[in-house]
């Protein structure tokens, strides 16, 4: 199993602290979000990682470099990541089959569990849900039917007996990346400008893709200056 880890976005959110350094590369407690995203992925055994980059992408290798903790980091630039990010999926459309892949945003800060559920989960291809939140639009949402993700959107609107969050993460089998790859392509011919989301929810509609719930667990996802103190405020070191 290897990471992908999609980090070429600019953080308009953030502005204008984005505008001198990337996202990933914000201090949380003292090290950076995507150093914390690292750690984690070392300690979990995953021994080989991508990272697509695009805004301040020469911060990012600086601060990574080739080898994070023994393990081989590749980078992948998307030259178009002030569109979509669908484009930085793309761009990293060969690492998609051959092998599973965790496939993650570098905009996220979370405790060790929520990784080994996501790992461990009996489904092959699996995302990852927080039940408790509060619902301003923003979130991107998972909805599931029968244990079956059945909708990935920001305004869920497909029939479902359960639904939350989405983290960002999810896994990808190796036998279903094919399947992925054409939905990317499908989507890119019709909006280059889109999230990459709405390629993964017309996958999830091809393959059979379960869920597992993060609810009660330490994470958060920065966008906004106050997730930054939200996550100075959460146990995510344990």
């Amino acid at each position: 199993m290897k990471a992908v880890i999609l980090a070429a976005g600019i953080g308009n959110r953030l502005k204008p602290l984005t505008d001198g350094i990337p996202k990933s590369l914000i201090k949380i407690k003292g090290k950076t979000i995507l150093e914390r995203m690292l750690d984690r992925l070392v300690a979990a055994g995953i021994g080989e990682i991508t990272l697509v980059v695009g805004h301040k992408k020469e911060m990012i290798s600086g601060s990574v470099g080739s080898r994070y903790k023994g393990v081989s980091c590749k980078y992948l630039v998307n030259t178009d990541y002030k569109l979509g990010s669908i484009l930085s999926l793309w761009t990293a459309r060969e690492e998609i089959g051959g092998q599973d892949i965790l496939l993650m945003d570098a905009d996220v800060v979370f405790e060790e569990e929520v990784l080994r559920r996501l790992m461990d989960s009996k489904d092959a291809d699996c995302f990852l849900i927080d039940r408790d939140f509060k619902d301003t639009g923003e979130e991107m949402k998972v909805a599931l039917l029968g244990g079956r993700v059945v909708q990935i959107a920001r305004k869920i609107t497909r029939g479902h007996d359960a639904a939350g969050e989405g983290v960002g993460f999810c896994r990808i089998s190796a036998g279903s990346g094919p399947e992925l790859l054409r939905s990317l392509e499908n989507k890119i011919c019709l909006d280059r400008t889109c999230d990459y989301e709405t390629a993964l929810d017309d996958f999830i509609g091809k393959i059979h893709a379960g869920a597992e719930e993060v609810t009660g667990l330490n994470w958060t996802e920065i966008d906004f200056s106050e997730d930054i103190k939200k996550a100075e405020m959460l146990d995510t070191d344990r």
